[in-house]
């Protein structure tokens, strides 16, 4: 579910020349590289001698962006074979290394039918890695600040559709496979999801028992 972004990311970036001073130039002393990496602590982001990583989050997604995280396969979240229509995601957050967008995670803000009550979710998806970054912790970087975006929302839950190859790795982020059915709308009408359906339980509250009704195509 996305909360809409604080002011213009660029205010908390470090100067681009600073930047490239510090990437380019020789050596700097102790107390010079201490003070720049924390301005890269406090912008959301790392450096070392070669690489610099910066996380933002965005309303939109430039085609630049698009092409990069999701044109390098032709079924790269693997369930293209389900032939499903989705929800777009209302925002995003992007982990760029050296200015190129590498990872993705997409978040939205819905109401779903547990039992026939409303629960409101924060929905995770388009959760992806260019080949070339992967097997880097950059997703879970990610999927951390998004959790903590969940949290400011004051949502009841996040709530995530997977292949089952994928659970153990959000298992270990404390998400929980939901065991009741799950219905989500397609155009032709409700159907049981065929992927997995996951949820983060907030605010100390567990998740409910019962069946679900998305409301929505999934996302």
């Amino acid at each position: 579910g996305l909360a809409e972004p604080e002011g213009d990311p660029r205010e908390h970036e470090v100067p681009r020349e600073e930047y490239e001073r510090h990437r380019l130039g020789p050596l700097h002393a102790d107390e010079e590289n201490a003070t720049f990496c924390a301005k890269l602590e406090a912008a959301g982001m790392t450096s070392n001698s070669d690489v610099t990583q910066v996380i933002r989050q965005a309303e939109v997604l430039t085609d630049v962006e698009k092409q990069k995280l999701f044109g390098w396969g032709d079924d790269i979240f693997g369930a293209s074979s389900l032939e499903l229509h989705w929800r777009p995601k209302d925002s995003h957050f992007l982990l760029y290394v050296d200015g190129t967008a590498v990872s993705h995670v997409g978040l939205l803000k819905h109401v779903v039918s547990v039992a026939g009550q409303p629960v409101t979710v924060g929905g995770v998806g388009g959760v992806v890695t260019v080949p070339e970054e992967q097997n880097r912790g950059h997703a879970r970087e990610l999927m951390q600040h998004a959790t903590r975006l969940l949290a400011e929302w004051r949502v009841d839950a996040g709530l995530l559709f997977c292949l089952k190859g994928m659970v153990p790795f959000y298992e270990l982020q404390g998400w929980q496979v939901v065991n009741q059915p799950v219905l989500i709308e397609q155009p032709d009408g409700e159907i049981n999801s065929p992927l997995e359906v996951m949820v983060l339980p907030l605010g100390g509250r567990p998740w409910p028992d019962g069946k679900v009704k998305l409301n929505s195509f999934p996302w």
